[in-house]
């Protein structure tokens, strides 16, 4: 093979701009010899190992065909022999059927798929839970309201699974894959020694780590700062992505792995620190000092810092908030029912509509809250929700957040559109 560049995601163009900023697409690269890195969404590796292939993950199923038609045309007619999942998310497995179809129409064997042994629980738990999956993905990622990644996923098991490491041979070349809890607690990465590549999957993702998603079950900071700093051990020259563009340069890697390690360490640390102090999660929450996230690879553009925070709490400590009113609470449409009627909705509103002057958002929203809970007829209380989220979604760069504050203006739409009482 000859270095070359491909650009075969046209279709992939129609993605939502929030999307857009993290799921990078573009053109396929040889980055090193007989090894290709495919920018599909959710990236594919391709390691062409003497007439055979190995490849690491599979994009989302829409995109794979595009992955499986430029290695085809523009790199190798090896088979492929296995498959390796760097985790069970819907982007990075859901391809498996369109590569064993395609398998299958060249008279190839079926690649065997290799995954650690926890995503086959993952799996179990995508199809008990699809349709909150489908709920939370859609305010999450501002998708439409007919959408159902969970429920139309194609979720293909793994037939060789590992616990901690496992060495596998393709063609004669070695492949080391590791486990690490970090994004999910199935996580993979792949170590090819013999080229000096390093597969992170989502451990690696060109901004602030992915390690406290709200919508999302647990992550792992401190497990996760450990398997990067076991990455840069190894002296990568060239690292591939689950999402993002490749990274070549050994000095280059280095940085980035051990940057983003100690920004997550940074983070684990400081709240452990302040539970042993007998602190609460919103008094931590004031008093962190986040570490800077001034590379190209911290940027919080997806996740938030504040929600690794909140993260490192839950593994650690209890639902459990320090006020003791929120042991067998009251419900908080019965509790802002009781605030209006001491207080006064418009009172509340003209507070909030200050507070929105004066450039305090959060605290406005606050407010508001309590009008549009306990006067859910009042279209003043809808429309200045609709206003201030609407304000914050435009300002916000983690998608995360932005998902959230666009799904609120949503709702408000959605009200204020219903007739008068």
């Amino acid at each position: 093979m000859t270095t070359q560049e491909r650009l075969d995601f046209s279709s992939a163009r129609g993605l939502p701009e929030e999307q857009a900023a993290f799921f990078h697409l573009g053109p396929s690269k040889l980055v090193a010899e007989d090894t290709v890195f495919f920018a599909a969404m959710a990236n594919v590796s391709a390691f062409v190992c003497q007439g055979r292939i190995l490849l690491v993950d599979t994009s989302l199923e829409r995109f794979t065909p595009q992955v499986l038609n430029d290695l085809r045309a523009h790199y190798s007619q090896a088979p492929i022999e296995a498959l390796v999942y760097t985790h069970g998310h819907v982007d990075h497995v859901t391809g498996a059927e369109a590569i064993i179809a395609h398998a299958r129409q060249r008279g190839d064997a079926r690649p065997r798929i290799i995954g650690h042994r926890d995503v086959a629980p993952r799996f179990d738990r995508y199809r008990l839970l699809a349709r909150q999956n489908d709920h939370i993905n859609r305010i999450q990622f501002n998708l439409p309201p007919d959408a159902r990644p969970f429920s139309e996923a194609k979720l293909t098991y793994p037939d060789t699974t590992y616990d901690g490491a496992l060495s596998t041979t393709v063609g004669g070349e070695l492949f080391e894959l590791h486990h690490c809890r970090g994004e999910t607690d199935d996580e993979t990465w792949v170590w090819c020694p013999g080229r000096r590549v390093l597969c992170t999957g989502d451990t690696f993702v060109w901004c602030s780590p992915n390690a406290g998603n709200p919508y999302k079950v647990q992550r792992y900071a401190r497990d996760w700062a450990d398997g990067l700093e076991q990455m840069a051990a190894l002296k990568p020259l060239h690292l591939l992505p689950g999402h993002g563009p490749a990274l070549s340069g050994e000095e280059r890697i280095q940085e980035a792995l051990l940057t983003t390690a100690h920004f997550l360490r940074s983070i684990h640390d400081q709240v452990v620190e302040k539970m042993n102090e007998g602190k609460w999660l919103e008094d931590i929450l004031r008093e962190i000092q986040y570490p800077p996230a001034d590379k190209p690879w911290l940027q919080p553009i997806y996740d938030h810092p504040e929600f690794v925070a909140r993260n490192v709490y839950r593994l650690y400590g209890g639902w459990y908030d320090g006020d003791p009113a929120h042991i067998l609470p009251a419900h908080s449409a019965d509790i802002a029912a009781v605030l209006v009627s001491v207080a006064g909705a418009a009172n509340l509103l003209a507070r909030a509509r200050k507070l929105r002057d004066d450039a305090d958002l959060q605290m406005a929203c606050h407010i508001t809250d309590f009008v549009r809970k306990g006067d859910p007829a009042n279209r003043e209380a809808w429309q200045l929700w609709r206003d201030l989220f609407t304000a914050r979604a435009a300002a916000e760069p983690s998608l995360m957040a932005r998902g959230a504050f666009l799904a609120a203006v949503r709702e408000a739409e959605e009200r204020l559109q219903e007739p008068a009482t």
